[in-house]
């Protein structure tokens, strides 16, 4: 009996002295891993700075969440970064590579006693978070390379695009941050018709006077479609506006807008292919989401509605295919 209170006290001895020397190791931490991503700089840089991607590709998903962005430049991010009640400084750099962008993540904070005895069970911080930072980069090269190359265009038609009234914010933005810009001003359009109570009636959409797929900078409209035109005060962010129906090609794009490059370029094709003739007088360039953020978080189930106004040449053209020409209900 004596044999065994010996032991016991020896192992309350021996746990004692491990939490002391558990709680007694060093508490800060810092930490770097990177990984290269065979995708351009600016289409990595364009969703991990974005916010609301943190929960696509974050390694501790529903435990950890943004708390502010500290600092936004063109090749790196720094935030803080809030694990488990525990906030952390976090680092994101870009660097461009001949076959895309390395990213390296670097992470600083403190440990509690959890992160300190799994740092001693499991060989040093450098395991336990090290771990943690590759599998959030991995997260961010899977997301991003099985996503982008999910896509499909396919031509519908020509269609008869009806006359619809609108609300309209126009802006100007380089093409590498049109999908950020774009979804902010959704999200300012959105609070603009809740907060006045304006009635819309279908999806929003972009216009566009021209189409230039080379330029580096694009003026564009975003807009939500309403039963009357509106009339906004002078100066105002937003206006209203409408456009006549017309004659347009009817594109379908499902995947990342990153796409819609090459499905403007194949409605153009269809254009020349069936005689037809690119006309913005006629109508608007137009981008219909028809599934989009936030209700969809994946790109390649995005479904995007583009079309090309255009008129028939007078010459008769080449006869067509009953699928080629549809009409729009």
């Amino acid at each position: 009996m004596r044999i065994l209170k010996y032991i016991i006290l020896l192992l309350v001895l021996f746990i004692v002295a491990f939490i002391v020397f558990v709680a007694t190791q060093r508490g800060d931490y810092k930490i770097e891993r990177s990984r290269e991503i065979k995708l351009s700089k600016d289409y990595v840089y364009s969703f991990v700075s974005d916010s609301s991607s943190f929960q696509d590709w974050s390694p501790w998903k529903s435990k950890a969440f943004l708390k502010k962005t500290i600092q936004l430049t063109s090749d790196s991010l720094s935030q803080e970064i809030n694990v488990s009640g525990i906030e952390n400084n976090s680092l994101i750099r870009f660097q461009k590579t001949k076959e895309g962008v390395l990213l390296s993540w670097e992470l600083e904070g403190n440990l509690d006693f959890k992160l300190k005895l799994f740092s001693v069970l499991q060989g040093g911080i450098e395991s336990v978070l090290g771990k943690e930072l590759n599998n959030g980069l991995k997260n961010i090269d899977s997301y991003l390379s099985e996503e982008l190359n999910k896509y499909s265009i396919q031509v519908n038609g020509v269609v008869t695009k009806h006359m619809t009234n609108y609300i309209q914010q126009i802006d100007t933005c380089s093409t590498e941050d049109f999908q950020k810009v774009s979804k902010n001003m959704l999200q300012n359009m959105m609070q603009f018709v809740r907060k006045n109570e304006i009635s819309i009636i279908g999806l929003p959409f972009i216009t566009y006077e021209n189409i230039n797929l080379n330029k580096k900078k694009i003026v564009f409209a975003m807009c939500v479609p309403v039963e009357e035109e509106i009339l906004t005060t002078p100066g105002s962010d937003f206006s209203g506006g409408h456009f006549d129906e017309f004659l347009a090609i009817k594109t379908t794009l499902t995947g990342d807008y990153s796409h819609r490059k090459e499905a403007w370029s194949k409605a153009r094709a269809f254009a020349r292919k069936n005689n037809l003739i690119e006309d913005p007088t006629q109508g608007k360039f137009i981008e219909i989401y028809k599934v989009s953020l936030p209700n969809e978080r994946k790109p390649s189930k995005w479904v995007t509605e583009l079309y090309l106004p255009i008129k028939k040449r007078f010459s008769s053209p080449k006869p067509k295919t009953e699928n080629e020409i549809v009409t729009e209900d």
